[in-house]
């Protein structure tokens, strides 16, 4: 079976749905009310293991999340590596959704702010062909180490730099696959955000980076990838979808990637099954609820289909 850790955050989310996002200043009344799990480190954990790999999530809560706890480990999700501070919360999310699927999130930190350097394992690698994937909602020099350790270790790193914020250029060296969306990407450079698919290839094709690959991910429009020893970048677009919900599509493509990465699938290959996987999570309410099941990726597409 595929191995995976996961070095990240475990949030309690609330989500809420309105017609329009509101404006600063501006009441408005929610459609419907939602609360689960979340955080990115636990959303990509659930990702891959609905997918089929044995994934182990090293992460903080707060005495709050024996509920939480317990959903992800009825995923499949490995909770031993998950410490609880009796004197926190578990991080929470406020996550409102317009009709349109887009959204806005405001996270307090919680328990995710004291996960410490001393919380990961010594061998964050397994076995052969393990993916350790890390992202930003946890205190830098824990990615930073987990990075380096895992590196070290042998495993195949994947890195999320979510949220945006500088990283060192020795962390970088270390990563195989960096995966920022484009707006990450853009603050990783210093430089604006493109607006179009060829301004995002260009910026793309032009950063130097020090990552043996890069996967861009750009929403509707799928993903870009560009690997150091190739080239120029190619485009994966994504399957034409009905989006009720884009939260947690990122996390599923993380998950998704590192998944089909665990079982040796070429990048390309693996970032492809990625956008298949995000486009179909966007199509439900939450982060983790629409997260597909390996089964659903597999069914063919419906070639009538529009």
């Amino acid at each position: 079976m595929p191995s995976i850790t996961v070095v990240g955050s475990v949030n309690r989310d609330f989500v809420l749905t309105v017609r329009d996002l509101p404006r600063p200043g501006e009441t408005v009344l929610a459609r419907r009310f939602v609360e689960g799990a979340g955080g990115k480190g636990a959303n990509q954990a659930v990702a891959a293991a609905r997918l089929g790999s044995r994934v182990r999530l090293v992460a903080r809560v707060g005495a709050d999340a024996s509920a939480i706890l317990g959903a992800l480990a009825s995923e499949g999700v490995d909770v031993e590596a998950v410490r609880s501070d009796p004197h926190t919360t578990t991080g929470i999310a406020a996550v409102v959704v317009d009709d349109a699927g887009e959204n806005t999130i405001v996270v307090n930190p919680g328990a995710n702010a004291g996960l410490g350097v001393e919380d990961l394992p010594p061998r964050l690698v397994r076995s052969a062909g393990e993916v350790v994937l890390v992202q930003n909602e946890i205190p830098s020099d824990v990615v930073d180490q987990a990075v380096l350790r895992a590196r070290e270790q042998g495993g195949i790193v994947v890195l999320n730099p979510a949220p945006a914020r500088p990283v060192d250029a020795r962390v970088l060296a270390a990563v195989d696959v960096l995966v920022p969306n484009l707006g990450e990407l853009a603050s990783l450079l210093g430089t604006e955000r493109p607006a179009t698919l060829d301004g995002a290839r260009d910026l793309l094709e032009g950063a130097a980076l020090p990552c043996r690959a890069v996967v861009v991910t750009l929403g509707a429009d799928g993903a870009l990838l560009k690997q150091a020893d190739r080239a120029g970048a190619t485009h994966i677009p994504a399957p034409l979808v009905a989006a009720v919900d884009t939260v947690g599509a990122g996390d599923t493509f993380c998950g998704a990637l590192a998944d089909a990465l665990a079982r040796g699938a070429g990048l390309a290959a693996a970032a492809e099954r990625a956008v298949r996987a995000a486009s179909h999570a966007v199509t439900g309410l939450g982060a983790q609820a629409a997260m597909p099941y390996a089964a659903q990726l597999d069914t063919p597409a419906d070639p009538t289909a529009s």
